[in-house]
């Protein structure tokens, strides 16, 4: 299978903060350090400490990752464990936000209770970048804090990309749904998140994995495309997988008793994984990690006919991802 699936200025040198207490009017922007503010954010939180989670930090309203989301997330870890409230649990449990998917991993919180997830979204405005903090309980569902952080963007590491490129945004409206109105039963569902939550970024040489559940006995195919726009079908497989999905199954890929990992690597940029679910079986089953030929959008609707006409109801996931040297 292809590899798919520098020091940079302190945080505290790059920001000044706009604190803002959801939607109130009150702003601060003199210049402070990051733990320091996150501490702000937990003052009022009714335990006298929390073990957080990291999740994920996208653009906007996208759901989209860019060299920014590590960037941050990074300095962000750092800056979690400099807090005086604030534990930081070092796993990636972004997919905790996902009831269907959270509730059937317990096991990737380990021993040890998470009490929240760190988590938010930026975007760019004129010649800074805005930055939006949210916690939740984990156990409540209740949103703890959310605060608003402005970078200056002359600041930012040089050459450090902030927005999703044109080339990303069609790539995703294109993929987003393949099943050609195949889908009427709103029962049927397939959620399907990476280890690190809905727009993750990953450095070479880190490995992925899929969290997917779905509300029915199903077939399913998953899908990989790469930067290039190039789609290969990665399970089922040669090393395994029997093509189908069992409701509410908690199915984890690759599983650790899998005799392959999905490690990421150069060619760097954005990359997507499509998951189908079929009620029927599929009529075919292209060559596995091999190129299909044409544009992505077509070469993996040419593998979904299925071989009954009585049962074409399918369901569809899609998980966006950043890879960064």
């Amino acid at each position: 299978m292809r590899n798919r699936f520098a020091l940079m200025p302190s945080l505290a040198a790059a920001f000044f903060f706009l604190a803002t207490i959801m939607g109130g009017a009150e702003t601060n922007t003199a210049a402070s350090d990051l733990p320091a503010f996150l501490d702000t954010m937990t003052a009022d939180y009714y335990k006298p400490s929390m073990t957080v989670a990291m999740g994920s930090f996208t653009y906007a309203d996208t759901q989209l990752p860019t060299p920014f989301s590590r960037w941050f997330e990074d300095e962000l870890r750092k800056a979690l464990a400099k807090t005086s409230k604030m534990k930081f649990f070092d796993k990636r449990v972004a997919a905790a936000m996902d009831p269907s998917i959270r509730a059937k991993y317990e096991e990737f919180f380990g021993a040890e209770p998470v009490d929240s997830l760190v988590y938010g979204r930026y975007k760019s405005d004129g010649g800074s970048i805005l930055v939006t903090i949210s916690i939740t309980d984990l156990a409540t569902g209740q949103l703890v804090a959310e605060r608003n952080l402005a970078y200056a963007g002359s600041l930012l590491p040089q050459g450090l990309r902030v927005e999703p490129t044109l080339q990303t945004i069609q790539a995703v409206s294109s993929l987003a749904s393949l099943a050609d109105g195949a889908q009427a039963d709103s029962s049927f569902t397939l959620s399907m998140a990476t280890d690190r939550g809905i727009g993750a970024s990953y450095r070479d040489g880190e490995s992925l994995s899929l969290l997917i559940t779905c509300s029915k006995d199903a077939y399913l195919k998953i899908y990989h495309v790469d930067v290039n726009g190039v789609a290969q079908l990665i399970w089922p497989n040669r090393f395994g997988g029997s093509g189908k999905i069992a409701k509410d199954q908690a199915m984890r890929f690759p599983d650790e008793s899998d005799r392959f990992k999905y490690k990421l690597g150069a060619p760097y940029g954005t990359e997507y994984i499509k998951a189908i679910a079929s009620l029927a079986p599929f009529k075919t089953r292209e060559p596995d990690f091999s190129d299909l030929e044409g544009p992505a959008t077509l070469a993996i609707a040419r593998g979904l006919t299925v071989e009954s006409a009585e049962a074409t109801n399918r369901a569809e996931a899609m998980a966006v991802y950043e890879i960064l040297p």
